[in-house]
């Protein structure tokens, strides 16, 4: 959801929805709770629908509108890594195909490849395996699949697919990644002491504090916890481009055998460790996420109509395998390695990444010859609880029609820069230098 661009929801509000919703509201609460309910299940229909197209309806019919059905021996796409939108509209491809051809000569220094030597150039180098998903997508013009390189890699596209073996010499069992910004240190050591103190084995556990701006006191309130865990880093993020980018970069730094990423404001589960080591252990899991909850406990009167925020988002991920950034989402070192990766772009990674591992899911097994069929993994309760400061700010109903109006928008082909100015109203977030 595009709460997710920052640890704190910013977005500007207008008068008239102060007057239906949140503080200031003209709605008696059971009111406000029942269209609360109304709307939050009706949004979760829209999710149903943005499942089925975005899961199921588009890849079958953008591959069957393509050249590559005389030359492609499977019924829909399956990219070999995540990719921004920006990364696709940068370049055809036809010329990310040239830029492989070239990237290729240059490593091999040869002009033509066995089978066997493209399947292990590309399965080991993450520049050929990102030119190689970008080149063959399929689009109405594409030729790239006319072209002997084209034709080699749709033949060995399968053996690419396949995942990477699991990481057995890692030095922790899990890399905690926490991006921040914009929040108080003291904040952030109280929910990471506590996620330290609940979990069963804190010695193998990396912790990464990603900061990414704006923080007080982040490394004076971090020093009382490097005792707690079995490492503890405080990384400090530059390169701008939003979220994406600066998960990307706490990941470079982990050592972990799971990547698990957790927003700065999300109270981890007792024993959420164990939990989500039990949940990867199964081999066809590519990646789980915890159940979703709103922490209300501190609250004389909570926002009406938070319990069908819970619910539905309940459904919605148990139903499409779809969770969202705030229910900590967890990924073997080694899947999100090979696949990339979040998008390079400020909002909505959360949603590419997911999206590109509930394909693998759907279709993997089934029509790309998958050795394993792959799940995304939803650990029952208790949940990860979110902060609830959103819905005590703007109120359910704003902040349940914004979120579903942004995915909508999002789903129809507005960019993540796009979107986040609309809600922001500010500029996107730069990157300090441009991507090729």
């Amino acid at each position: 959801a595009p709460k997710q661009a920052h640890e704190k929801d910013e977005s500007p509000r207008e008068s008239s929805t102060a007057r239906i919703g949140g503080p200031g509201t003209c709605l008696p609460r059971p009111v406000e709770s029942l269209l609360s309910w109304i709307l939050a299940l009706t949004c979760l229909t829209v999710s149903g629908y943005h499942y089925l197209v975005s899961t199921f309806l588009s890849p079958l019919l953008q591959w069957r509108s393509t050249r590559y059905d005389a030359t492609w021996p499977w019924p829909c796409w399956l990219p070999l890594t995540t990719a921004s939108r920006a990364e696709m509209d940068r370049k055809t491809p036809m010329e990310r195909h040239q830029q492989l051809d070239a990237y290729l000569q240059e490593v091999t220094k040869n002009k033509e490849w066995s089978d066997e030597e493209l399947v292990r150039v590309i399965r080991h180098d993450e520049i050929a395996r990102r030119l190689a998903s970008l080149a063959m997508r399929p689009t109405k013009d594409s030729l790239v699949s006319t072209t002997p390189l084209g034709q080699q890699l749709a033949k060995i596209w399968n053996a690419l697919l396949q995942l990477p073996p699991k990481c057995t010499d890692c030095q922790f069992d899990i890399s905690l990644i926490v991006p921040a910004y914009r929040e108080r240190g003291m904040d952030v050591a109280n929910k990471l002491r506590n996620a330290l103190v609940s979990c069963q084995h804190p010695n193998k556990i990396q912790v990464i504090i990603v900061d990414a701006g704006s923080c007080s006191s982040l490394k004076e309130e971090m020093n009382s916890l490097q005792e707690c865990c079995g490492k503890l880093e405080i990384v400090t993020f530059q390169n701008g481009g939003g979220r994406g980018p600066c998960l990307n970069f706490g990941a470079s730094y982990a050592s972990g055998r799971v990547y698990t990423f957790c927003h700065s404001d999300t109270t981890l589960p007792p024993k959420w460790d164990s939990k989500i080591q039990t949940a990867l252990s199964n081999p066809s899991a590519n990646s789980c996420a915890f159940s979703f909850g709103i922490d209300t406990s501190g609250l004389t009167y909570p926002p009406p109509g938070i319990k069908a925020v819970e619910l539905s988002a309940n459904i919605r991920t148990h139903l499409y395998s779809l969770p969202y950034g705030d229910q900590v989402l967890s990924v073997p070192a080694n899947v999100f390695d090979y696949i990339g990766g979040f998008p390079d772009q400020c909002l909505m990674e959360d949603y590419e990444l997911v999206s590109l591992l509930r394909k693998r899911a759907a279709f993997g097994h089934k029509f790309s010859r998958l050795h394993e069929k792959e799940r995304l993994v939803i650990i029952p309760s208790p949940p990860a609880l979110c902060s609830p400061r959103r819905w005590q700010q703007y109120g359910v109903l704003y902040v349940t029609y914004m979120n579903s109006k942004f995915v909508n928008l999002y789903a129809s082909g507005l960019t993540p820069d796009g979107l986040f100015e609309l809600y922001y109203q500010w500029p996107p977030p730069k990157r300090s230098s441009p991507l090729a």
